[in-house]
Formats: structure tokens, sequence, C-alpha cells
């Protein structure tokens, strides 16, 4: 399928469409096109970023016939050569970073102990560029495995703020709901009104937001909790405190400067990294319970590994529901990918199918497809429905009932299994 680009796009942007798409999806590149990005590239048009990415994006797919005059933008033999291909593309880094990378484009995968020193390094302020937009490109289109998915997340936890290092304070359990941070294009959220759900069954809510780092950049959750004027927790000790209406929010620029500053990076990698997956699941406040979502099939399972690795007593992932939020589909079957771990360290997992159909009152034949949806009327809609408990938007209502529904159903089979590894009633709600 023929790959759309905007008119403006700029060359390189083109390419890392093209090339930098996925195991299956990256093409090759045109003639035009090449001929387009070696002139950028001789021409220093292309950032290090964006530049890095293109090529550990095009070395991934397997470089064409076509694709070989690339090597007049670098050296002649730079597209065989990966070891010498890595030392051009982050000249900066120390040779123990770009050896790394080296193996990382020679198709070797990393251990739990080397991803968390390459993350360390790529954390850190004054890290290459070239050697960020190498990895986070790569490893995208490669796949991470579970083991460089856990050394990264290690690294990315010791980046948190020193307010966000403090022990959380003792009472209720507390859920973590993580929406992705690149947001909604066609839909309204919910989250706040599910966390004000989740907190009136007694638990503490805490929910993650953070700038959006794209493809999709219509709105997130941050825009809609800054047009709602919620606030942001500056600590994690503020767990203790009475609780908000919707919970508590965490913003990603608070938790941890070395996060936030990768968005810009990510503008110029074009395509999700690493980081997409991995924020969603930093940990600052001990959570008991995390919910989060999964779009696409094959990450469901991706999710709960993940989860699981990074020390979560439980989690619950979201599949087929409403792309770029945990909210529910009103039309077809979801799935609720539950894990509890045991005494033994290790996980039960259940998965479980949630009618939607069973809760709503008429038949739903398509979610809604938003053309110009707006975090300033999403948080209307949201200020509405908590003070009547209904808005104007049949869709709205019935997503906020049957998510709810869903989570509540979820939330009861992690009640159950504890209980039945403790041998007592749960002290959870």
């Amino acid at each position: 399928m023929p790959i759309r680009f905007k008119a403006d796009e700029p060359a390189i942007k083109r390419g890392i469409k093209t090339v930098g798409i996925g195991k299956k999806a990256s093409q090759s590149l045109g003639p035009d096109l090449v001929e387009e990005i070696v002139r950028a590239l001789k021409a220093g048009k292309v950032t290090p970023v964006a530049r890095a990415a293109f090529f550990a994006g095009l070395i991934n797919k397997g470089v064409s016939e076509v694709e070989m005059r690339l090597e007049e933008a670098l050296e002649p033999g730079a597209l065989r050569d990966l070891s010498r291909l890595a030392e051009l593309l982050a000249p900066e880094a120390p040779p123990w970073v770009r050896r790394v990378c080296g193996r990382l484009l020679a198709g070797e995968t990393l251990d739990v102990d080397t991803a968390h020193r390459l993350g360390q390094y790529l954390f850190q302020p004054d890290s290459c560029d070239g050697a960020k937009g190498m990895v986070a490109s790569f490893l995208r289109v490669r796949y991470e495995t579970p083991e460089e998915y856990e050394g990264l997340l290690k690294a990315m936890n010791e980046t948190l703020e020193a307010p966000f290092r403090q022990a959380t304070p003792p009472g209720n359990p507390i859920v973590q709901l993580a929406e992705p941070f690149d947001g909604v294009d066609r839909s309204n959220m919910i989250t706040p009104l599910l966390a004000r759900e989740l907190k009136s069954t007694g638990y503490r809510v805490v929910t993650m937001v953070g700038r959006n780092s794209g493809p999709k950049r219509v709105f997130n959750l941050l825009d809609v909790t800054e047009a709602l004027q919620l606030s942001n927790a500056q600590s994690s000790t503020e767990l203790g405190d009475p609780q908000p209406e919707f919970g508590w929010y965490l913003h990603q620029r608070d938790l941890s400067q070395a996060i936030d500053g990768w968005v810009e990076i990510r503008h110029q990698t074009v395509k999700r990294p690493f980081l997409a997956t991995l924020e969603k699941f930093v940990d600052p406040v001990g959570a008991d319970i995390l919910v989060t979502s999964a779009f696409h099939p094959p990450y469901g399972e991706k999710m709960a590994a993940i989860a699981e690795r990074a020390g979560f007593p439980a989690v619950i992932v979201v599949r087929a529901g409403i792309e770029g939020t945990i909210g529910f589909s009103l039309h077809r079957m979801i799935r609720l990918l539950c894990s509890v771990r045991q005494e033994d360290g290790s996980y039960r997992r259940h998965e479980m199918t949630f009618d939607p159909s069973r809760y709503l009152t008429e038949k739903i034949e398509r979610d809604e497809r938003l053309q110009n949806p707006s975090a300033e009327v999403n948080a209307r809609l949201i200020l509405e429905f908590n003070e009547r408990g209904k808005t104007d938007n049949r869709l709205f209502d019935a997503r906020v009932k049957v998510t709810v529904a869903g989570l509540n159903q979820a939330l009861e089979w992690i009640r159950n299994s504890r209980e039945k590894v403790s041998g007592a009633a749960s002290p959870n709600p």
C-alpha cells in the first residue's frame, strides 16, 4: 500500500515514514526520494537525531540496490560496515555506546544489564543525539525484547526527581491509570471520570500525563486536565493528603526532566519509540494496580509482561478499546488481560471477555469518529457528566458506563485472586 505524505514534508521525514514503519510494513525508497535525501544530508539540512533514525530504519529493513546510493552522504562502504556506520551516526558517543549501537544494527539483542547501562547513558542530558535517534528507531522497527524493555525501564525509573523518590504514605491501595501520551484524534477521553469512580470505591487513583510526542498531535490527557484546570501532584507524599475529586495527576515534566527532555527527540524520530510504551510503566508512587491499554492485538501480552517485570503487584490491560485511551468500544467485544502476583513471585494471568451490549439500552453500530475533537469540548463533557450524571452526547455517556462496568469486573477478579492467595478476606476495596 503506498504511503501518503503531506505536501510539505521534508525528504528525511518521508524517508523515515517509508523505511521505519515496522518489521512487515517498511518499504524501499524510490530513486527520486533517495536523491532528495542525499541532497538534504549533504546540505546539512538533517538533524543528527533524524539522520540516525533514518539509517537505523533503513538497515533494519534491508538496503536495496537503489538505496546504496545513500552512501554518497556518508562514506563508501558505510552501509556494509555496521560498526563504522554506528561511528558515523553517533560520533560524540563514548566508544562502548557506539559498539552497542553497532551490535544493534547487526541484529543482536541486548541483555538486561546492557540495556540498563545504555539507558543510563541515553537519559543523561549531554548524551549524543545520534545515539538517541539510532537506538530509538532501531528498537522500534525491530521490536524490543522483554530484556531490553526491563533494562531501559530500570534506567528511566532511576531518573525520577527527588520529590518522587520519597516514600508514599500508607493508605488505601493505589490504582495507576496509564493512558498513551500521544492521545486521541477521533474521540473523547473519559479518564478523569474513571478516576472519580475508582476513588468512590476506595482506591487512591494516580494518572500519568505528559507532553504529546506524536505522531497523533490533536490532544492528549494533559490537554484535557489543563482545560479542566486540574493541578498536578508535586511529590509522592501528597498521596497522604485528602484525594482530589478526580484523583492525583503526575506530570512527566515534574517526575523526570530526563524523560520529558526526550519529547523533542521523539518529534524528530517521527515513529513511536520504546519510550511510548515504557513511559506508562514508570512507577513513582508504588502503585498496587496498573491499568493500561493495548489497541493492537500483539501488544496485550507485551504490556502485561512489561508490568510484571516492572514489579507491579497487579495489572489490567484493556485490549481492543478506543485507540489512544483505556476507554471501551461500544460495539465490539473487549478483552481484559489481568495479572496478579502470587506469594512465590510468579504471576497468575486471566483474560476475560467483556460484552458492552449487556450494559447498553440500544445497539451501537460504530464508535464515535469525531472530525475536529477538542480538549475544551472534552473537558466540558466531563464536567457536565460529573455534575448531572449525563451529557448531551449519548456515546460519551455510554462509554463511561461500559468502561466503569468492565474495569469493576476486572478489579473484582483481582480482589478474588488475592483472597485466594492469602486465604483470608482481602483488605483491598
